[in-house]
Parts: structure tokens; C-alpha cells; sequence
């Protein structure tokens, strides 16, 4: 019983913005923590990408059980790119976006800093634009190499939700899309 209950909470959490997956990913413009512009899904155009968003200062947990491994097993060399983008919002002031970059910039290692965005823009609407109903959540999108969403999960994690993005990445690099 306990496989499927993880089944079904897996296909739960990969219903939230199944109206987003077979479209291209919304523009999304943000500074990256090593100075650079990341324009998604550009910036990551001609590759797999592993997108996450977070919108709660304690998702990074979440988002590094599916970050973790999957950069661990697949490397930007092979064509793999895994992006972070925290959702600030654009409430927050200048100085403390500042203040708030710095703190993440000497959080996060240096090869990982090209590809983690702090997004200060509007967040609702990006949101909506996504599919995005549960912002307590992380979200995770897969793009294929012209920046459409293949797959999408939400929240921590688990061996159910990673065999499945394997799955999809897999395919990907098989070109079955």
C-alpha cells in the first residue's frame, strides 16, 4: 500500500501546473549571483534544463533534493543545466536586494552562482503565467533544448519523483520529443 500512496502523491504534486507542460517556458529576466543576466528560457537554450522555483526563504532543502542529485549525475558538459530561481518579489528595496543577494551569494558555491537567479519582478504574474496555484511549495520544470516544459513536479523530492525525472530526461536525450 505504501507504493501506491507514494504514486498517487507523486501524480498529485505533478497535476499543479500540468497546464504548463508541452508549453515554452514564461520569459523570466533576472540577475544571477555572479553578475550575469539570466534570461529563461534562452539562457538555457539548446540544453536540458532542471529549472526550480523557490517562493519561501526555507525551500532550499527542497530544492537541493532535486538539485543535488540530478547535478551530480548530469553535467552541463553533457548538455545539462540546472537553474534556482528564488521568487523575491518586487517589494523588496534596492539596498536589500543587495543585502539579501550577498547573503545568498556567500551561501552558494561558486560553480552553482552562474545559475541561480533571485527573480524581483512580479511575482503573481509570472506565477500565473506558469500554472503556478501552490507557492508553499517548490517547483521543479524540465525544458528540453528549446525551452518547452517536458515535465513538472512540485515539493520536496522523493525516489518516486527522481526515477521519474530520470525517466524524462532520459527521453530527452534520446530526442523522443
Amino acid at each position: 500500500m505504501k507504493g501506491i500512496a507514494a504514486v498517487l502523491l507523486t501524480l498529485a504534486a505533478t497535476t499543479v501546473a500540468a497546464s504548463a507542460v508541452g508549453e515554452r517556458l514564461p520569459r523570466l529576466e533576472a540577475g544571477t549571483l555572479d553578475g550575469h543576466r539570466l534570461v529563461l528560457p534562452d539562457s538555457a537554450a539548446g540544453n536540458i534544463a532542471l529549472v526550480g522555483f523557490a517562493y519561501q526563504r526555507e525551500s532550499q532543502e527542497d530544492l537541493n533534493s532535486w538539485l543535488q542529485p540530478i547535478r551530480q549525475e548530469y553535467m552541463p558538459a553533457d548538455g545539462f543545466l540546472t537553474c534556482e530561481v528564488p521568487m523575491m518579489g518586487s517589494r523588496i528595496p534596492g539596498l536589500l536586494r543587495g543585502v539579501i543577494n550577498a547573503a545568498m551569494r556567500r551561501a552558494t558555491p561558486m560553480e552553482t552562482r552562474r545559475w541561480v537567479a533571485p527573480y524581483y519582478g512580479d511575482i503573481d504574474g509570472y506565477s500565473r503565467r506558469l500554472g503556478v496555484t501552490d507557492r508553499s511549495r517548490v517547483q521543479m520544470f524540465l525544458l528540453d533544448g528549446s525551452g518547452v516544459i517536458r515535465w513538472h513536479a512540485s515539493g520536496r523530492a522523493d525516489s518516486v519523483g527522481l526515477a521519474g525525472l530520470r525517466r524524462e530526461v532520459a527521453k530527452l536525450a534520446a530526442g523522443e520529443y
